[in-house]
Formats: structure tokens, C-alpha cells, sequence
């Protein structure tokens, strides 16, 4: 399938393609119009030399799931997705604004007020999205577009880009885009809420900077210095930007995870402080002074974890901390804490060592087939067991017993836990509630609500009031489902009353809502009966509002003028001027050529009253001497 050949096709029989607006990595973006429901959308489509991949198609399909479930401001909404000319697809709202990246590219370094307002959006989207277990993996400015509303929106949840030489591939779990990724994401560990948290400290350094704290010739050497390099100052590159905002930046790019705010609420908190004037708190204070103290201060803190060996599926523990004192040399605890780590990891090799068949349960993920290769590939046989799960999670991994890090002979039997899904549910009727009752009713079963509806005209309920949903009503979704509500606008179609009587015209102009008069006016329809109406048939009106009923009182009287002793065409011209048509008969003259064309009589006769457009009978002379009905007189 052509991409370009689709624009100006119905695409799956829905969405009619416009144009082109965008090419990533591993999909196609098209301006489509949603023929169902009337409105715009972004279809993102998988490109043709992925569509037969299968690890390609079940990462866009993620791409779906993830984004499907997450309904908040500051989330680009997903209102479709499925399969069609032979690729997948997903339709998303769409947005015609810039993204934070051209903003960044046309006027950085931006100003502090404005970098917080982006930042903090942009961190209440991936509080939410973390709420729900969704971990973004891939946050940079280009995946953020501003509205003119001024409203920031993350889109591209769950996808992992694989065709970009800046970017780097999947490989185990590497996930991300080399520019903006986490240290742990480089290193190949398991990534969390705080690995979004270092790549958004990586769009505010490059919002106050203009620069990225990072660059090289290729992805592995910027994967190498997010792992081991101090970022440089930010108000060496930026006198204006505050000590305090510097501090909140810092802290979100430490090397640790631990050190790293413990969520996106508490940063964009901390960022919103600062920006009002407040110092930083003590945790920021002491990470930033483990980042900024060197090249050598980094290495010390994180040498330990980057060099000591660890089981499969665990991590380090974060080191226990003081707040640094004017006096005092972080070195003795660090060299303790260090000897601590060698100790444990020496230790844990010994005990597998002496055990001899103890196996440690891996962290498994993905579908049930491939969490029973990561277990064939510790001696361990995995059976796997649907299990009530969230929207996003169906068919996959959601838990195992016995749980990762466990210890479990070889060759023994893993339950994989398999995410079946949310229980479905029917939706409820909300009909004649307001928007906010029908959000919470339909939330409280367990739905998610799309912030954009859908307005209908109707005279059944008040304006704000909710007429219907869809899915509609009654209808068996899965919980998690995203609902999208219809509104009363609090117009209504004005009806279509011709041919009616007045009280005919009168109650059915009710019905809607709507208070008719009937005035009489003269028209050639069958008098007392409704021709037209104001406003129009067709035309909305608020309800209640008043229409006037045109009822017709038969056609205009009007006067017929004189037109006898006057030429033919004056005597036409001056009867159609006055509303009435001419039936002409002519009668010959037989002896005055100056009578030729000349009106010797009309009927009905001059002032008499009429029906508009009704015919006057002139008699027309037509000089004709020899014409046989001219008898010549008998001689004298």
C-alpha cells in the first residue's frame, strides 16, 4: 500500500484522507476527516515496510493500549485504532499547533515564567499517565504540541521509534531517544517513573539553554555520557535563570534514580515553588551537589552500581544520605557505601554458587510466548493464567508466582500471570445529566471520559444536557473504555410546516420547542395554508425562541389598468407592470392604417380588482384591406 496514494481515499470505510502532516520513524501521519462523526483527526499509520513485522505491529499496537486509557488535558486523546489495508492504525485527536521542539529551535533559551508554565503541564500529563502504570519512555519536546489555547499536550505514549539513526533501538530493554535518555535506559535496566522524570530535567536544561546537556557523534557516546558526565551549568549558559531553578533541573538529572523526585507531582510542585521565589528543598540541594561536584563526584556515587555485579532483575539500593554540612567530605561514606555494595554482591554470587540450583525469577513482560522464552532461558518453564487487569495491560504480563527476583529450583513451573483485560461493563444511561454527573457516573464504573463532545441539536433536553454516548447506552464495554458524551446545545431545527394549517404549523413547531405566530400573506399557494416560515425550515433557533408561520391568504388583488386606444406592446408592458398577463385577440381593420396594433377594447374593464398575475383580454386591430372579411361599399 502507497501512502501517498491514500489521500483523498476513505480509509476503513471512515476517514477520508487529506494530506500528509507527518513521517516518523516507524509511522505515517495523515490530516483525515472522521465521516461518522463530522470532525478532524490525525490518523497515524503504520509504514508499509513494518506492517509485516511483528515486533513493529505489537509496538504500535502498545502505542494504542498505552495511549487508549490515559483521558487528561495535557494528553493528546486517542479515539480510535484497528487494522485496515493490510497495516495498522491509530486516530487521535488532532492539533495544528507547534510542537515544543520548534518552539525551543525559533526562541530558545525561553523565558523562566514560560519554561515552568510548559514543564509543569507537561509533568501533570505524566503524573496521570504514571498513575495508570503508563511509563512514557521517550520524553523530549518533539513528542509535546502547544495549542493556541496555550495548553501543552504529550502525544506518542508507548511507541519506541526504531528507524532514526539519532535514536536509539530496542535491544533488550533499551527504549528511547539518545538525546533525552536516562541513565538507566542506556545502561539496559528497568525504566520507571523517575527515568521520565531525568528526560523532562533534559527538555527544561534545553528550554533555559538553547543547548543540550549532551551531544556527540552517535547515539552510544550520548548514551555513554547520560550514564557517566555531570551536565554543565545552566547559569553559566544563562545568567537569568535562578540558582533555585537550576537546583530543580539538576536534582531531575541525577544519575540515581533515587535521588531524582520521587514523582512528576512533586516536581512540577517544586518547580512552581521556586518560580514564586521559595528555595529548593534539602533533598534537591544535596543531589544537585552530587551532580555538580565533578566528573569524579558522579563516578564515585554511581561507580558501584556500573561495576558491581548484580542478580538478574535486581538493582542497587540508593545509598542512605545526610545533608551535606559546610565541613564535611561525602568521601568516607561514599568508600563505605561502596564497600557495602561489593560485599552484598560478593556474597550473592557465593550463596548461587553453594545453592547450585537456585534460579532468580526474571522480570517478565510482553506477551505470554515471550515471557516463556525469558524463562527457558533461566532453566525455568512458565504456564501462563488470565488475570483481571486494566485496558492497557490486556495480553500481557502482569505478575508472576513465584514474583521477579524470587529464587526457584530449575527446571521448575513459573505461573505468568496474563492480563485479560478490564471486566466489561454496560454503560450507563446519562441522559439528561450535566456533563461533570455524567463524567463521574460513567468514571465511577470504571470508564475514562473524552474531554471533547459532541454537540447535538435537540428540543428533548436543556443546553449542557447530556442526549446520549457513544458507545451508546447499554452497550457492553470493557472498563477502561473511553465515553465520549453528546450535548444539548440548546438549539433546535426549526421544522419543515408547509402545506400545514395554522394550528397544524402551530403544534408541530411545539414540539421543538419553539412559539409560532401565524401571519396571513398573499401567495399562490391554496389560501390558509403554511408556504414558508421565519427563521427557514432547516435553520437552528434557540429553544423557546418565537417563528413566524407565513399562512397564505390567496394571491394579491391588484387594479387592472386602461390600456384601450394605446399600441399592442405599450398596452402589454403596462399590465405585466401591474402584476397581470396579456391574452391578446386580434380583429381586422379594414380601412385606417393608423389603427394597425392599436387596443380597440379590453376585459375586464379598467378598475376592476383582480387576482395578482390573472390575464386581461385585449382586442388588437390589424389593418388588413385585403382581407376578404373587408366588403368594399356598394357604389352611390
Amino acid at each position: 500500500m502507497a501512502m501517498d496514494s491514500l489521500i483523498g481515499e476513505l480509509f476503513d470505510s471512515r476517514y477520508r484522507i487529506e494530506r500528509r502532516i507527518g513521517t516518523g520513524g516507524m509511522a505515517d501521519v495523515f490530516l483525515a476527516r472522521d465521516e461518522t462523526l463530522g470532525r478532524r483527526v490525525a490518523i497515524k499509520i503504520l509504514a508499509e515496510r513494518y506492517a509485516q513485522d511483528d515486533a513493529f505491529v505489537e509496538r504500535f499496537r502498545r502505542e494504542a493500549r498505552a495511549a487508549a486509557g490515559l483521558s487528561h488535558p495535557n494528553i493528546v486523546s486517542v479515539y480510535d485504532r484497528g487494522e485496515a489495508g493490510g497495516t495498522s492504525y491509530i486516530a487521535m485527536e488532532y492539533l495544528n499547533g507547534p510542537t515544543l521542539k520548534d518552539e525551543i529551535t525559533g526562541r530558545a533559551p525561553l523565558p523562566e515564567a514560560e519554561v515552568v508554565n510548559w514543564a509543569t503541564q507537561a509533568l501533570d500529563a505524566l503524573e496521570f499517565a504514571h498513575r495508570q502504570g503508563v511509563v512514557h519512555r521517550d520524553i523530549k519536546p518533539h513528542n509535546m504540541v502547544l495549542t493556541d489555547e496555550g495548553r501543552l499536550k504529550v502525544t506518542d505514549f508507548g511507541i519506541a521509534r526504531a528507524a532514526d539513526t539519532q535514536q536509539m533501538t530496542e535491544v533488550g530493554s533499551i527504549v528511547g531517544t539518545a538525546q533525552y535518555l536516562s541513565p538507566e535506559q542506556a545502561r539496559g535496566l528497568d525504566v520507571g517513573p523517575q527515568s521520565d522524570l531525568y528526560s523532562m530535567g533534559i527538555v527544561l536544561y534545553e528550554m533555559l539553554t538553547g543547548e543540550l546537556p549532551f551531544t556527540g557523534d552517535s547515539a552510544v557516546e550520548i548514551a555513554m555520557k547520560q550514564v557517566s558526565d555531570p551536565p554543565p551549568s545552566i547559569r553559566k549558559k544563562n545568567r537569568l535563570v535562578s540558582e533555585g531553578l537550576e537546583q530543580v533541573v539538576m536534582r531531575a538529572l541525577s544519575k540515581d534514580p533515587a535521588l531524582r523526585h520521587r514523582s512528576a507531582r512533586q516536581m512540577a510542585d517544586e518547580l512552581r515553588r521556586v518560580s514564586r521565589g521559595g528555595a529548593p528543598s534539602s533533598d534537591t540541594q544535596m543531589a544537585t551537589r552530587i551532580l555538580t561536584g565533578g566528573a569524579a563526584a558522579v563516578q564515585a556515587y554511581t561507580g558501584a552500581q556500573t561495576s558491581v555485579l548484580q542478580p538478574a532483575g535486581a538493582q542497587a539500593p540508593p545509598p542512605r544520605e545526610q545533608p551535606p554540612g559546610p565541613r564535611r567530605s561525602a568521601l568516607p561514606w561514599i568508600l563505605v557505601l561502596f564497600l557495602l555494595l561489593v560485599s552484598a554482591a560478593v556474597g550473592y554470587v557465593v550463596y548461587q554458587q553453594l545453592s547450585g540450583s537456585g534460579v532468580t525469577v526474571p522480570q517478565l513482560s510482553g506477551s505470554c510466548d515471550h515471557a516463556k522464552a525469558q524463562l527457558a532461558a533461566v532453566d525455568l518453564k512458565g504456564q501462563c493464567k488470565d488475570k483481571k487487569s486494566r485496558f492497557d495491560q490486556k495480553d500481557q504480563v502482569v505478575g508472576s508466582d513465584p514474583s521477579s527476583g524470587s529464587s526457584a529450583d530449575k527446571n521448575s513451573v513459573v505461573t505468568i500471570f496474563i492480563g485479560a483485560g478490564p471486566t466489561a461493563v454496560a454503560v450507563p444511561d446519562v441522559r439528561g445529566k450535566s456533563v461533570l454527573e455524567a463524567q463521574r457516573i460513567l468514571q465511577d464504573k470504571g470508564f475514562q471520559v473524552d474531554p471533547t463532545t459532541i454537540p447535538v441539536d435537540t428540543g428533548k433536553l436543556d443546553a449542557g444536557q447530556v442526549t446520549g454516548t457513544i458507545p451508546k447506552t447499554g452497550s457492553e464495554e470493557p472498563q477502561g473504555t473511553v465515553i465520549q458524551l453528546q450535548v444539548a446545545t440548546g438549539n433546535v431545527i426549526v421544522p419543515d410546516v408547509t402545506g400545514l394549517s395554522c394550528d397544524e404549523a402551530t403544534a408541530k413547531m411545539k414540539q421543538k420547542t419553539l412559539v409560532a405566530t401565524c401571519q396571513d400573506s398573499p401567495s399562490d399557494q391554496p389560501q390558509g395554508q403554511a408556504f414558508q416560515s421565519q427563521p427557514a425550515a432547516g435553520a437552528t433557533a434557540p429553544q423557546n425562541s418565537s417563528v413566524t408561520v407565513l399562512i397564505s391568504a390567496g394571491p394579491q388583488q391588484v387594479t387592472v389598468p386602461p390600456v384601450t386606444n394605446i399600441d399592442k406592446n405599450e398596452a402589454i408592458h403596462t399590465l405585466h407592470d401591474a402584476g397581470l398577463k396579456a391574452a391578446i385577440t386580434q380583429q381586422v381593420e379594414c380601412t385606417d392604417p393608423g389603427l394597425n396594433n392599436t387596443v380597440q377594447s379590453q376585459d375586464p374593464a379598467p378598475g376592476a380588482q383582480v387576482d395578482q398575475g390573472s390575464s386581461v383580454t385585449i382586442v388588437v386591430l390589424k389593418y388588413r384591406p385585403d382581407d376578404p372579411s373587408c366588403v368594399s361599399p356598394p357604389p352611390t
